[in-house]
């Protein structure tokens, strides 16, 4: 957004791959990077907590793309992308040790952090938070492939744009 020297891409997954589908933003953004490396170079970060965390592991980069899992209320394994305007604080989003995701990137804007040109945030409705185990449920597991394709193809369009 600086208009400085940021490149590349970073696919962001959030959440712990130890308890059950909180681990499904991290799986996704492995997998995005597999169907793409022989296209293009894209760093992947794994991050378990958002706030001013988030907004410092995509400066530098001229895109972000953000997956984690999410409850909505919506049917398990749906596939959900968001405006970062529309933004609201969610539940590990927020403490007294760190803030929302707008909040940091307004402050990132606000003293010079490179921050993306272009960003998106990807949510899939999880089933289970609370199991200790590092398998998916199984309706998380079946979105994985839409999760990915969506996802690539947004990366691929933006590399497409001049």
């Amino acid at each position: 957004m600086n208009g400085s020297a940021a490149s590349g891409t970073v696919i962001i997954g959030m959440g712990n791959r130890l308890l059950s589908d909180d681990g499904v933003g991290i799986a996704v953004a492995h997998a995005v990077a597999e169907r793409l490396t022989d296209v293009m170079k894209l760093t992947v970060t794994e991050l378990p907590t958002g706030g001013i965390r988030l907004m410092e592991a995509m400066a530098g980069f001229k895109r972000a793309v953000v997956v984690d899992a999410m409850l909505s209320g919506a049917a398990p394994g749906t596939v959900h992308r968001f405006d970062p305007k529309h933004f609201v604080t969610t539940k590990n989003t927020f403490s007294s040790h760190d803030t929302d995701f707008t909040t940091a990137y307004d402050l990132g804007v606000m003293v010079g952090v490179d921050l993306p040109e272009q960003l998106s945030f990807w949510g899939i409705e999880a089933c289970e938070f609370d199991l200790f185990s590092e398998r998916l449920t199984d309706k998380v597991a079946a979105a994985l492939p839409e999760a990915v394709s969506l996802i690539v193809a947004e990366i691929m369009a933006w590399e497409e744009a001049p």
